[in-house]
């Protein structure tokens, strides 16, 4: 292929759009990463990385019993000026004290799902409302301030401080609940979960099963009303997985806390109330689990 046949066949992948309206269609269309010129590639990264203007979508709140309202919802990133989609146009419900799996393959849009409903990231497109709060419309920091009272985390690394033990560790979550009403005892904790053993353990000292419920136990101690867990098993043996999703289940139905966790394992859909299921940044379907299973009832293969 010569330069010229080259060049025209950029132009032919080249997009160019006024708002991020119709957007995804055009990339399904046109293929994953096509070019666009710079006025394009201006919208979305300021959708991307900016505060949205307020309109009358800024007071938008979750519809009654729903503690997450996602609605038409879709994510694209640039690199140079290559766009890619990774959410198209999605839309879904969770009420409050659901536990709620997002489950797909690598590449499904799963984690970056779940970045814009923990307030992580910014939508391109779409309303992402949590608490009462639609997401988009605030600024950075105060994104930072609404993760700090609503949401916890449980990542896949345990994100543990190495140089402080694990009693210590877990306090950092309790240090973040400013509203003493939602203080937690953190020795009785200690002592539910059965991880007396390693409370003045330092992370080094610990096993990969030890160090993931110190992680547990420093989100609940946070007490909020969301906790999100990206692929809080993906490390572990199944024994170690039993455990974990064991105590993850407990801690929903015993606090009512809202529990969004983040999977690929389709073995893991019977334990929740509700699965949502995502394939190339679509939600492929949404199931019900009406009376979700133990961990240990399982059937692993």
């Amino acid at each position: 292929m010569n330069k010229k046949d080259e060049k025209a066949k950029i132009k032919e992948k080249t997009i160019t759009f006024d708002s991020i309206e119709a957007m995804n269609t055009s990339l399904i269309e046109i293929g994953q990463s096509p070019q666009a010129d710079w006025k394009t590639l201006k919208i979305i990264n300021r959708a991307n990385n900016k505060k949205r203007k307020a309109d009358a979508r800024k007071k938008f709140k979750n519809l009654p019993g729903n503690i997450i309202d996602v609605v038409n919802v879709s994510k694209i990133y640039t690199s140079g000026n290559l766009v890619t989609s990774v959410l198209k146009g999605v839309n879904f419900h969770i009420k409050k004290g659901e536990f709620v799996i997002l489950y797909g393959k690598s590449g499904s849009g799963k984690s970056t799902l779940l970045n814009l409903i923990s307030g992580l990231d910014r939508p391109t497109k779409g309303d992402v409302v949590v608490n009462d709060v639609n997401l988009p419309y605030l600024s950075n920091n105060e994104l930072t301030k609404f993760r700090r009272l609503n949401v916890s985390f449980i990542f896949q690394s345990y994100n543990l401080l190495e140089n402080i033990t694990g009693f210590d560790n877990v306090e950092t979550g309790d240090y973040l609940q400013k509203d003493k009403s939602k203080k937690m005892d953190i020795h009785k904790l200690f002592e539910i979960f059965d991880l007396e053993d390693v409370k003045y353990k330092f992370p080094a000292q610990m096993s990969g099963g030890q160090k993931q419920r110190i992680s547990i136990l420093r989100a609940l101690t946070k007490n909020t009303d969301l906790i999100f867990a990206d692929e809080p098993t993906g490390a572990l043996d199944e024994k170690t997985t039993l455990i974990v999703l064991d105590i993850l289940q407990k801690i929903n139905q015993q606090t009512g806390t809202t529990i969004i966790m983040v999977s690929h394992n389709p073995f893991m859909a019977p334990i929740a109330h509700k699965v949502i299921r995502l394939k190339e940044g679509l939600i492929e379907r949404v199931e019900i689990n009406k009376k979700p299973l133990s961990p240990h009832e399982i059937k692993w293969s």
